[in-house]
């Protein structure tokens, strides 16, 4: 099977986004891994413990890894309302800043892959945490129809009914210690966030479980605020480069035509047809159907 050059990962270190690397390097050549710093998180080189052993086991002529911090990215997306966006969802911002935080690192995304001419991308999101906004399997879909729509570039989330991601990269291995999904707080391969806690016990014990839909609702109505400012933030920045975003698009697509993972134009000059797995399951696989 030939493989497809190149493909990003959004990667925390985490037993998750590693596996979903590590899956990721079954299809493509070569796989960035891209560990944004939003400006709270600590411990932030525990990354480097999990890229170094996928480089180990793949190469470090197919792995890379890089940290970079994208504070006005965050500045720009999950911070230019923030009494807004209090005053419309009172206590729930408490899971929903998880979702801010997630969107401005998909906007940075969206910005590196147009600028490396990187058409895949990837993230380590999981059903088992649906209980935060940004892994519910709505917000995947939208996000997914978003990277597309917009800027044709196909996003994956291999993983997301794996409910035993250390376990598997110790069969791999890729994982030096037994049982890292069990860790709290503090991790060994991770990065702690400041609201990464308090965010994940409200999400668990209060919403969803007690506002019924309102989760939902929520969610679908910030990601509709948000997408605006992220194609705003994305062409500034790109604008700031003088690098022209629609011709990095039509880049993306190009590439993806050529390892036959988008359709062809239907006729010249028109749309080029979206991914098949755009309607397909969350953990769709890396071929077309």
């Amino acid at each position: 099977m030939s493989l497809k050059s190149h493909a990003a990962v959004l990667f925390s270190g985490g037993t998750d986004s590693t596996l979903a690397a590590a899956q990721m390097l079954e299809e493509f050549e070569r796989v960035t891994l891209l560990t944004f710093d939003p400006g709270f998180l600590f411990f932030i080189g525990n990354t480097r413990v999990h890229a170094k052993k996928l480089q180990q086991v793949f190469g470090e002529d197919r792995v890379e890894h890089q940290i970079i911090d994208i504070r006005p990215f965050i500045k720009e997306i999950l911070g230019r309302d923030v009494s807004g966006d209090l005053k419309e969802y009172g206590f729930n911002m408490t899971s929903l800043v998880c979702l801010g935080c997630r969107l401005s690192m998909h906007a940075f995304a969206i910005y590196w892959c147009l600028k490396n001419e990187v058409p895949y991308i990837a993230d380590g999101s999981i059903r088992a945490q649906s209980t935060i906004p940004e892994q519910m399997e709505s917000v995947i879909r939208r996000n997914r129809r978003f990277y597309s729509q917009e800027y044709g570039i196909h996003h994956f989330s291999p993983i997301y009914e794996e409910t035993e991601s250390d376990l598997r990269l110790e069969e791999l291995g890729i994982a030096d210690k037994r049982k890292l999904k069990r860790q709290f707080i503090l991790f060994d391969t991770q990065p702690t966030c400041a609201f990464g806690v308090p965010a994940d016990v409200y999400g668990r014990l209060f919403y969803g479980a007690l506002v019924g839909d309102q989760r939902e609702g929520d969610s679908e109505q910030y990601c509709a605020e948000k997408y605006p400012e992220m194609v705003e933030t994305i062409e500034r920045t790109m604008q700031a480069e003088s690098l022209d975003t629609s011709a990095a698009v039509e880049r993306l697509k190009q590439i993806r035509r050529d390892d036959g993972d988008l359709g062809p134009t239907q006729s010249e000059g028109s749309p080029a047809a979206f991914d098949a797995a755009l309607d397909a399951g969350v953990e769709g696989g890396l071929r077309p159907e």
